[in-house]
Parts: C-alpha cells; sequence; structure tokens
C-alpha cells in the first residue's frame, strides 16, 4: 500500500459518491444478465473514474473482463493487452493479487511508478493517456472473492485517497451481488421447470414456508384447502393466512425448524374459514428444505384434505409417481448431449415404470417416421418389437403416428382389444406378431421443440395389464415435450461438433510433410467442453530453393471469428513465406492482413521459423516472433537453448517491432514449436512456464520427436485438475544424428 498524504480531499465528493451508488444500484437490481455490468462501468465514467476495469474470475477459472472502454481505441487495445499480459505472468498482475488476498490496492499517485514490462508503444500509449491515480478492490460474494474492480483516473488533480477506496469497496459490493446473483439465477433456472410441473401435477396441498414463518411457494390445491387464494399466502405467516387455525401448523413448523428432522402424516382437524360449520381433516407432513451447503433454507409442507380419504390418498400417490419420475427422467436428459445416446436415454426412461414398452420415431428427410430406439420391460419381446418395426414398415399415410406427427395432438387408444387388430390389419403375419406383443393401450405423443414436430413417443401397455388414464396421458406429453427439447438440444449439438470438427480440420494441415533428413511431429488439442473451434494452429510446407516453413500460431478469439482469423493467418503466411525475405517480412504481410480485416478485434500471436538444408546435414535457421514464446532447441546432451528474440503482437499496430534471429540446428537437435497453452498449464499460481517446459524437454534429449511431445502434451493435462484451460500446439523438428540421411 503506498503511502498517502495527511487527510487529502477525496477525488470524489460525498454527492457524486451518492449519486453513483443510486444510479448503479438501479442498473443492477433491473436485470440478472452479465450485460448490465457494461452499463455500469461507463455509469463512474467520468465523474469517479475516467477508465473503469470489472474482472470477473468464473466457478472454470475463465476469466471475464467488461470495461469502460476508452474512447480512444488504442488505448483501449493497449490497456487491455497489457492487463491480460500481466495476468498471464507470475506476480505481473495487481488484479490477480487482489484476488488471491482479497485486500484492496490504493496508488495515490502513478506518476513516479515504474512499468519495467512495457515496450516503447506502449510507453508512449500510456503517455498519452496520463494515469494520475488508481484503485483495485475486489468483488466479495459469500465471503469469497469472485473478480476486481479497477477505477483508473486519468484526470490531472484527481489523486484517490482512502476515502475514495471506501465508496469503491461500497460499489464493489453491489457489483459482485449483482454477479452472484446472476449466476445464482442461472442456476435456479434449470430446476424451475420441474419445480413448476411438481406444483401443477400434484394433487396435493404443496407449499414451501421460509424461517420466519412466511409463505413463499403454494400450489392451488392448497390455497383451496385454505380458502385463501394462492396471491394472498405469498409473503405472510402461517398465522396471518390461517389465523388461530394454524397454531398446530405454526408449533409443527417451529418443531421441524428446531430439530432438523421431519414429521410425517401428522393428523390436524379445524374449522376452515371457507367452511366455519364444518371440520375438516388432513394430514400434514413437514420436511426440513437443505440448501447446497446443507444449511436449513425453510420447511416443505405436504397437506392432505383427509375428508375424502380414499380419493386424494389415490391422487397423492400417483403425483408422487409422477414427480418422482420427472425428477428422475430430468436427470437422464440431461446426462448427455450426444444424440444417439439421447434417443437410447428416452426410450428406457419410460419403461417399466409407467409403460411396458417404448418406442421413439424421428421423421426423415421423405417426412416418414423412421423408427429410432424402443425399450421394452421384457428382453424377448423387445426383440419380437424390434422384428415387427424392421418387416414391416409405417407407411406414409399409416393413421396413428403418422396422424401425430402431421397435427402434433397426442393421440390415445385408451383400451385395445383383439377384435380391433383384426379389423385394421390384414396380413396374417403382422396381426399375429402385434397380438404377441400383447399390447392394450396406447399413448402417441409428439415430439415438438422450437415449434417443430419432428417424431412422436409411443407408450404402450401390454402384460401388466394396465389401461391409461387422463393423468397418464399429461404425463406422457410432459415427458415428451422433455424429451423433444433433450433430443433437439442433443442433435444440435451433435451437428455442432461435427462442424466445429471438420472446420477445425481444415485449419490445420492434413498431414506432416517429409522434410529430408529430419523427423516431424505435432500435436493439437482445443480446449473447451462445446468443441468450440480452437485458436491455436500449425503449418508446415516448403519454401522456394529447398527450404521451409513451420508456423505455430495462436488467436485470441474462439469460435467462427476465430476460425477466420486463423484461416486468414495460415494463408497469407503460406502465400507470404513464398516470396523471397527473412520471416519478419511474412509478419508484417499478415500484421497488414489482420488491421485491414475491419470487422474482426482478434489478434495473433506468431512464431514463423524458416530452415534450409545444409551440405553437412544441419539446418540454417531463421526465426521471427510476433508476440510469441521464442522457440525451445534441445541439444543431444540436455542442454536446451531458447532462440529469438521477442517482436510485438500482430494486429494490434500498424508497424510491430518483429527482429530476425538465426541460428543452426545441429544433427541431433530437436526445435521445439509450442503456443502459451502449454506454459499456462497448471495452477495459477505456479505453471509450467518456460523454465518448467525446457526442463521437461532436458529429461527426453534423443527421444523421438513423437515421444518427445507425448511427454509434453501428458504433463500439460496432468498439471491441472479437468481439462486444459486453453488451447495447445506443438510442433517438433529433429535433424537426423547423420549428415546426409
Amino acid at each position: 500500500m503506498i503511502a498517502q498524504p495527511a487527510d487529502p480531499p477525496p477525488a470524489v465528493s460525498a454527492r457524486q459518491a451518492m449519486e453513483t451508488l443510486r444510479r448503479a444500484g438501479a442498473v443492477l437490481t433491473a436485470t440478472l444478465a452479465y450485460l448490465t455490468l457494461r452499463r455500469v462501468t461507463r455509469l463512474v465514467v467520468p465523474d469517479v473514474a475516467d477508465w473503469c476495469a470489472v474482472l470477473v474470475i468464473r466457478e472454470d477459472g475463465s476469466e471475464h473482463e467488461i470495461t469502460s472502454e476508452h474512447p480512444d481505441p488504442e488505448i483501449e487495445r493497449t490497456l487491455r493487452a497489457i492487463r491480460r499480459r500481466r495476468r498471464g505472468e507470475a506476480g505481473g498482475s495487481e488484479s490477480l493479487d487482489v484476488l488471491a488476498s482479497g485486500r484492496p490496492i490504493l496508488a495515490t499517485s502513478v506518476a513516479d511508478m515504474p512499468a519495467p514490462d512495457l515496450d516503447p508503444h506502449e510507453r508512449d500509449v500510456m503517455a498519452r493517456l496520463g494515469p494520475s491515480s488508481y484503485m483495485i478492490v475486489p468483488l466479495m460474494a459469500r465471503g469469497r472473492t469472485i473478480g476486481a474492480v479497477t477505477l483508473l483516473s486519468t484526470t490531472p488533480g484527481r489523486h484517490y485517497t482512502a476515502q475514495d477506496l471506501a465508496f469503491a469497496e461500497t460499489l464493489a459490493g453491489r457489483f459482485a451481488l449483482a454477479i452472484d446473483n446472476a449466476q445464482l439465477y442461472e442456476a435456479a433456472g434449470r430446476w424451475l421447470g420441474l419445480l413448476d410441473t411438481l406444483f401443477a401435477t400434484a394433487p396435493v396441498g404443496l407449499a414451501f414456508i421460509d424461517l420466519q414463518e412466511r409463505f413463499v411457494r403454494v400450489n392451488e390445491a392448497l390455497a383451496a384447502m385454505n380458502g385463501v387464494s394462492v396471491e394472498d399466502h405469498l409473503g405472510r405467516t402461517i398465522e396471518a393466512v390461517l389465523g388461530a387455525e394454524g397454531d398446530p401448523v405454526a408449533a409443527a413448523f417451529r418443531a421441524v425448524v428446531a430439530s432438523g428432522e421431519p414429521i410425517l402424516e401428522r393428523e390436524l382437524s379445524g374449522r376452515p374459514s371457507w367452511a366455519p360449520d364444518e371440520v375438516r381433516h388432513w394430514v400434514s407432513s413437514f420436511t426440513p428444505v437443505l440448501g447446497a451447503s446443507d444449511e436449513l433454507l425453510g420447511v416443505g409442507v405436504v397437506v392432505i384434505d383427509n375428508t375424502e380419504r380414499r380419493r386424494l390418498l389415490e391422487a397423492e400417490r400417483a403425483g408422487r409417481v409422477r414427480a418422482d419420475f420427472l425428477a428422475r427422467a430430468g436427470l437422464l436428459l440431461d446426462a448427455s448431449l450426444d444424440y444417439e445416446e439421447t434417443l437410447r436415454n428416452v426410450a428406457d426412461i419410460a419403461v417399466p415404470e409407467i409403460a411396458d414398452w417404448c418406442s421413439i420415431r424421428i421423421l426423415d428427410a421423405e417426412r416418414r417416421l423412421q423408427p429410432v430406439a424402443t425399450a421394452h420391460a421384457d428382453p424377448e419381446r423387445l426383440a419380437l418389437a424390434r422384428e415387427y418395426e424392421r418387416r414391416f414398415p409405417m407407411e406414409a399415410d399409416e393413421p396413428g403416428s403418422t396422424d401425430v406427427a402431421r397435427t402434433g395432438v397426442t393421440q390415445v387408444i385408451r383400451e385395445i382389444t383383439d377384435e380391433m387388430f383384426a379389423a385394421a390389419i390384414q396380413d396374417p403375419e403382422q396381426l399375429a406378431m402385434i397380438e404377441a406383443l400383447g399390447v392394450r393401450s396406447v399413448i402417441i405423443a409428439p415430439l415438438i421443440a422450437r415449434r417443430r414436430t419432428f417424431g412422436t413417443l409411443t407408450l404402450a401397455s401390454g402384460e401388466s395389464g394396465r389401461r391409461f388414464g387422463d393423468d397418464d396421458v399429461r404425463l406422457a406429453e410432459e415427458l415428451a415435450r422433455r424429451a423433444a427439447v433433450a433430443i433437439d438440444n442433443a442433435r444440435l449439438y451433435t451437428e455442432r461438433s461435427r462442424i466445429a470438427h471438420t472446420l477445425q480440420a481444415k485449419l490445420l494441415p492434413d498431414r506432416l510433410p517429409a522434410i529430408p533428413g529430419t523427423r516431424l511431429a505435432a500435436r493439437y488439442r482445443a480446449a473447451g467442453e462445446l468443441n468450440e473451434v480452437g485458436g491455436d494452429f500449425y503449418d508446415v510446407f516448403p519454401r522456394p530453393g529447398g527450404g521451409w516453413a513451420l508456423v505455430v500460431g495462436d488467436v485470441s478469439g474462439k469460435g467462427a471469428e476465430g476460425a477466420a482469423v486463423t484461416a486468414l493467418a495460415r494463408y497469407t503466411l503460406r502465400a507470404a513465406a513464398l516470396e523471397p525475405g527473412p520471416p519478419s517480412r511474412a509478419l508484417r504481410r499478415l500484421n497488414a492482413a489482420i488491421i485491414a480485416e475491419a470487422e474482426t478485434t482478434e489478434f495473433v500471436t506468431v512464431v514463423l521459423a524458416y530452415v534450409t538444408p545444409a551440405p553437412d546435414g544441419s539446418l540454417r535457421a531463421v526465426v521471427a516472433l510476433g508476440g510469441h514464446p521464442p522457440p525451445l532447441v534441445l541439444h543431444p546432451d540436455g542442454r536446451v537453448e531458447d532462440p529469438g528474440r521477442f517482436g510485438a503482437i500482430l494486429g494490434v499496430i500498424p508497424d510491430p517491432p518483429l527482429p530476425d534471429r538465426e541460428f543452426v540446428l545441429a544433427p541431433g537437435d530437436t526445435m521445439v514449436l509450442y503456443t502459451d497453452g502449454v506454459t499456462e498449464a497448471g495452477p495459477r499460481s505456479d505453471p509450467i512456464g518456460e523454465r518448467g517446459l525446457a526442463e521437461l524437454l532436458s529429461t527426453h534429449a534423443g527421444a523421438d520427436p513423437e515421444r518427445l511431445l507425448d511427454a509434453v502434451e501428458e504433463a500439460v493435462v496432468t498439471a491441472q485438475p479437468g481439462e486444459p484451460r486453453d488451447d495447445i500446439a506443438l510442433l517438433a523438428l529433429a535433424v537426423d544424428g547423420e549428415p546426409g540421411r
């Protein structure tokens, strides 16, 4: 913490602070979207700061930074680049220090603060910016640090004080609360549909009461029992809703809260307000509801009007089965995004719990229903059902499933007789097979997603003898609705994965060429569970005069935009490398091409090496680095060198410094090119780093390049739990030990 002058006046007046908090509060409470933070960062400019940045660390460890965006685009790009670079360097980022310690940083004056990591261009830009003071405060939510807020002043004479820091911490508290609420809101939204279905379909009274004895959630059934509307329950206490008749309910609630144990099937009696002359009886259960950390959130209440005991008991049993079934069905449907596995899961969900067999049919390109998944409680009957589907495919105009697929309306045959089969099927063999299946009741529900019917879900009963009722129809339709969404999502995901894989394959060489006297090996691994197209790339291609070009690069973005820049980089370098001149000339061509692309905001780091065979079996190498880490050369004796001089990132400034470095690869040497996904792997506080990579290479002196890269990839993958955070690209060139080989 930098020392402050005695009692300096605050840079932000009390009026400005209150107004900023008021406006920020209004924006943050208006919506739970991350985009709201961009509006808030701009609220503090220029009254509180001249530039503001919010850095959020998500639960998966990825970074998400939003800034107020400086009006000078070059200053904004430079600020982002410096902050991003420092976060990637151990001990280089004050924001990460704040995240680690949870303590704020106040710099009252930065006029004389050294910045040795800035290159000349960055120094010029920062001089033009003219920073005078800054504060970095942590974003704290539920006892954990989830990010940091940076407030930068460039206004002459405006220097932040301890009072301003206190205001900034208050503002950061609001930011953190909004971010945490957004994350909690997203998680809660995934379960909201299941909760709504439970409340809508359960034939018993259901309620959730918080620790202040207030009704938070009530269904219509319980509202009818109490003679009070759902709206008049919410936010009111047990006593306010039920009066004196609610004393036994309140007593049971308090007992559950005190003991943490449920009270099940307690008999309660009373005279409801809507029938004061009638004594009615209820069976009530009170269950503690726990949060993710096992903290008590409140009490769930289930009430049965025991006055009509048999009817309500049967309805409750059916409701519990449906609710439990839908809950388990939801988990199974969410278990996979693989299209074929999801189809199998859907068919398996209903058997044998609500049907004896289930069949999924999907419309093909000719709008014909094709069976894609079938499940049966009896393996022998399952084989028979599949054989029936194979031998007697559905006709285009066949009633039943075809009508459902065409109209989107569920069809139900509550009881099927042998006479009905005989009247509908003329083929004796087909009739015998369908009678052997023993189908006695059928529900055919449409599979509808995004307002499009793309198939049917058929539930049938057979040997169990059950007959489907209205509740079964509703359950089948709800299952079909959820299954349709899951199937369609899996289809889209599978298609997206296929497209991403195809696109990624087109951005990388089909195979490595054969360079005389050398051995080549490469590795590529895209990060991310969504199979997005990665931003790293590599390439090897010949140059005129018998030389070769080796490229490894890293595009800042991913997905379609990153792929476009990757393609631009790869093919621009291929064309530029065919011309005479050093690698730096080709990199300058690429830099100009990226800047000329007005639609992109991506930048690229590249290492480009030209190698030319020499008569003695060695290779003459010339390397240029466009903001990329230098290659590592592994000698036969285990020594590792890093030839190359750092140049500027490509796509940022018009004329970046790009020095060339020439060296010799002797027989037995191996040159390794890599991206920062290798060196930045592992814990953020202790990544592998260039030194760690060099030490790893030194232990594999003389190894074949394939085995060498296998060892590097294994080290990267095992350096941290889960998948690597960033893409990985590796390229190794080994010079054979015998000249002329």
